[in-house]
């Protein structure tokens, strides 16, 4: 994607997008964010200046009113809400966030002849480590329900269309509370109640995650293929580790000392053990390892940052 371009990027303010954010305007490229109003733009950092940002008010007028004049060339597409365990209280978010807010964005798409997207999904869709469509929570179910919508709008406006599975993403920089970034950070003689740690991760850098949307942006915006059309392909690490040898490889390359009660949780009710191998994006690989990845973040002091 050497060619400067219009984009649009959502998700901005979450991790990998404000990594995928930061190398878009390092590679030149102009740049608009869609935000809700109540969003964190601090953790955007000092791009924050060279990008224009869009207010999504919950309605299509919003997003209407953000395509009208850009001449988007390309939306990158990773806003998102969810987790393992939802809350009744939360369906409504989530469902604005997954299918509402992704079908406007479209819908927009259409209407100013914009015809490339890069979306992103999950590998929670296959409960059984199977390529059987079995979603282990209403977040996954509801990322698919919207990879169907895309499907009419690649058939009916010739949308161009990547959706990228994400498996377990870590890196610098990460913000998010999760329990890998919480090892980075804690201290010594800190202590953990944990499941059995069999369920086998393929972990992914963030660095080889932004290469990837990178990748899957060169390929959509590739002029010689003019036809709608959706694909859905994986980025994950090539190696598969359980949660076991992840946190004794962080605790032994960390130096750190730490204490591991495993068995002490139980799993999650619809827990992937062995994670359904998707087809990888053609053209792109992961590139670093998970040892390497852990050194990367200690010798960044990126544990500071989480």
């Amino acid at each position: 994607m050497t060619k400067k371009k219009n984009i649009l990027v959502t998700g901005a303010t979450g991790f990998i997008g404000k990594s995928l954010l930061k190398r878009l305007v390092a590679l030149g490229h102009n740049v608009s964010i869609l935000v809700r109003r109540d969003s964190d733009l601090s953790v955007v950092g000092d791009v924050l200046s060279k990008i224009k940002f869009f207010y999504f008010d919950g309605d299509y007028d919003s997003i209407d009113a953000a395509f009208s004049g850009s001449n988007f060339d390309l939306v990158f597409h990773l806003a998102a809400f969810g987790n393992y365990e939802h809350e009744s209280s939360t369906i409504s978010r989530m469902i604005d966030s997954n299918i509402k807010l992704g079908t406007f964005i479209l819908e927009a798409m259409k209407n100013h002849g914009c015809k490339n997207i890069v979306s992103t999904s999950t590998y929670w869709q296959h409960y059984g480590g199977k390529k059987k469509y079995e979603p282990i929570a209403l977040y996954a179910a509801t990322k698919k329900s919207f990879e169907d919508i895309i499907e009419y709008y690649a058939i009916s406006s010739g949308i161009k269309a990547i959706t990228l599975k994400l498996y377990d993403v870590y890196g610098y920089s990460d913000h998010r509370k999760k329990f890998i970034n919480s090892l980075f950070s804690a201290e010594n003689g800190a202590e953990y109640d944990l499941t059995e740690g069999r369920q086998l991760l393929y972990m992914i850098f963030i660095d080889d995650v932004v290469e990837g949307y990178l990748r899957a942006a060169q390929i959509v915006s590739d002029e010689s293929n003019r036809v709608g059309y959706h694909k859905v392909y994986a980025l994950r690490g090539k190696e598969k580790y359980s949660l076991r040898q992840i946190v004794s490889m962080i605790f032994k390359i960390s130096k750190k000392s730490f204490s591991a009660n495993w068995g002490e949780k139980p799993y999650y009710s619809l827990q992937i053990m062995r994670p359904y191998s998707e087809k990888i994006l053609p053209g792109w690989t992961s590139k670093t390892s998970f040892i390497f990845g852990i050194k990367i973040i200690i010798k960044n002091n990126s544990h500071d940052k989480f």
